[in-house]
């Protein structure tokens, strides 16, 4: 007899066809960040003379209507944050993460009848959804009825190594989106990568975010993680601090077993 269907999320490798919705989450996370990013680079000296200069070359020179001129600086500095925020990664996720046993990319999909809409998360955003969390063969083996149940791929995390050199693992493309946050499926990817770079003997775990991402560092400082570094990333001349984030690991069970016995 199968079981009755309870709230699943299966995370998973990244296979072939996930690349639109990985886009989509990657978009909506990148955008949460605009605002602020924008409000500080208005309030920033060189701001006025970026925007005085582009309208005069667009009014004078090119004869542009002057509201279009005024409209198009929001619309430029939103461009360029989500252009540099955007990287051509996630265009060859299989080259770059799948092509070697010690990278991986890894997605949410949570298992239910139609994905969750904005009418529902407002009337239940205070409903708290507690999933299990399974791998695509344990959700197999416990034999449940997956009869008029869809998946939709709800969140995203990858590993390569680290440019710092050492045995180093780093944390990438963490995101969840936003009407399933607030549920442990940022943590269960997290524990997920956190398992692979155990097993795979890396030493510690390092990711790179920054000032607007706040709860993503409640999450880190949550599961272990200390910030070890600040430094300044600069934005049409705006400063934005970034964190450097890593959790050192202990060696695998099998390991610490020979160590012992030894």
């Amino acid at each position: 007899m199968r079981e009755e269907f309870p709230p699943v999320c299966v995370i998973r490798p990244y296979r072939k066809g996930d690349e639109v919705t990985i886009q989509e989450i990657m978009t909506e996370a990148t955008m949460e960040t605009v605002g602020e990013f924008f409000w500080a680079a208005v309030m920033s000296e060189v701001f006025p003379q970026v925007a005085l200069l582009a309208i005069a070359v667009s009014f004078i020179g090119l004869g542009i209507p002057f509201y279009f001129c005024l409209f198009g600086i929001p619309v430029a500095i939103i461009i360029i944050y989500v252009a540099m925020e955007l990287h051509e990664d996630l265009n060859n996720i299989t080259r770059i993460y799948m092509q070697y046993p010690d990278t991986g990319f890894w997605v949410a999909e949570v298992l239910e009848v139609s994905e969750a809409n904005e009418l529902n998360m407002l009337m239940n955003k205070t409903k708290k959804v507690e999933y299990e969390f399974l791998t695509e063969a344990q959700l197999e083996a416990k034999d449940i009825d997956l009869e008029g149940q869809r998946r939709h791929i709800v969140g995203t995390v990858a590993i390569t190594k680290s440019l710092r050199g050492g045995s180093k693992a780093w944390l990438r493309r963490m995101a969840v989106k936003k009407m399933y946050r607030r549920r442990g499926i940022a943590m269960g990817l997290l524990d997920e990568v956190i398992q692979f770079c155990t097993d795979r003997c890396y030493e510690e775990i390092e990711l790179i975010t920054t000032e607007c991402h706040y709860k993503a560092r409640e999450l880190y400082y949550k599961r272990g993680f200390e910030a070890r570094h600040t430094y300044f990333k600069y934005y049409l001349n705006v400063q934005q601090p970034m964190y450097l984030f890593s959790l050192p690991l202990k060696p695998p069970e099998a390991e610490l077993s020979e160590i012992s016995a030894s």
